[in-house]
């Protein structure tokens, strides 16, 4: 058993004393390597894949998926146990594990490996949440530093809310398995996971892990009141209607892309460069740990 500790974390390197602690009233002593840059987590997975059947990661959710990435990339079949220590921990939510990481060692050691998709981006990357360009990706980045360590998933809040009152918009080509749609927004998301905080915020109508199917989200936010309305009547209230700020579509492969250099992208919480995002669903390609009883959104 091994574990891939990012210290960088919101919570990783105060969470991994009291989760060797755990490990060790359980008897276990894993193998430990801590990552210190973009990419240390596919590295440190995939020289650890050959000699591990279990793979526990104590971190965010880009530590998690660049772990998946790394165990795919070495064929491996090890399941992931994951240890939330970032800001959002999105997946963690979604598969009823504990967000304290010492507490998750138990739930986690006494439960069973559960299959839910993943998505491929451009190729490469293992996607656990999703990837967007514009104002998703601009909440990421205004929620940095000490506005992160202090509010932890409140500062997406925060910074979601500066990003919305003067959005920026962009065209954005969109293809859904073949359907092309061409407009503007403020952002474009395609989504794997779309039911955020253990499901009290859907992005998506009817999203799920393991329905295997990708999401694509346009929203033409113009102000404040825009990205609110769908925050609250569509996301939080679910109250689906027609309207033209928005577009869903869904298929098994989506790409977005933008000719606007100056807009931002992410994948699954973490900030990259790029302006072309094609994913590719995986079904029940990711192996994880699951709690005992516990319920995948």
């Amino acid at each position: 058993m091994a574990l891939v500790a990012n210290p960088a974390s919101r919570s990783g390197a105060a969470a991994e004393a009291p989760v060797l602690r755990a490990f060790a009233a359980a008897g276990i002593h894993p193998t430990v390597e801590r990552t210190a840059a973009a990419g240390d987590g596919v590295r440190a997975a995939r020289d650890l894949a050959a000699a591990h059947d279990v793979l526990f990661v104590l971190g965010g959710d880009g530590t998690v998926m660049e772990a998946a990435t790394g165990l795919a990339e070495a064929g491996s079949n090890a399941a992931i146990g994951i240890l939330p220590g970032g800001t959002g921990n999105q997946l963690a939510r979604a598969l009823s594990i504990p967000l304290s990481p010492a507490r998750a060692v138990g739930r986690l050691l006494a439960g069973a490996p559960r299959t839910i998709d993943a998505a491929l981006l451009n190729g490469g990357r293992r996607v656990g949440i999703g990837a967007g360009l514009g104002l998703d990706a601009a909440m990421i980045a205004g929620a940095q530093g000490r506005l992160k360590r202090v509010l932890g998933a409140g500062s997406y809040l925060v910074s979601a809310t500066a990003a919305a009152w003067r959005p920026t918009r962009f065209a954005v080509r969109a293809e859904v398995d073949g359907r092309v749609i061409e407009r503007e927004c403020a952002v474009a998301m395609a989504l794997n996971l779309g039911s955020m905080f253990n499901g009290l915020l859907e992005g998506a109508p009817g999203t799920s892990l393991v329905d295997g199917r990708l999401d694509l989200v346009l929203l033409d936010a113009r102000h404040l009141v825009d990205f609110l309305n769908f925050s609250v009547t569509e996301a939080f209230l679910r109250r689906r209607r027609v309207d033209a700020r928005w577009t869903y579509a869904s298929g098994s492969r989506i790409t977005i892309e933008t000719s606007d250099a100056s807009v931002r992208a992410q994948v699954d919480g973490d900030l990259i460069a790029a302006r072309r995002l094609d994913l590719q669903v995986l079904p029940g390609a990711l192996r994880l740990l699951v709690p005992r009883g516990g319920r995948i959104i």
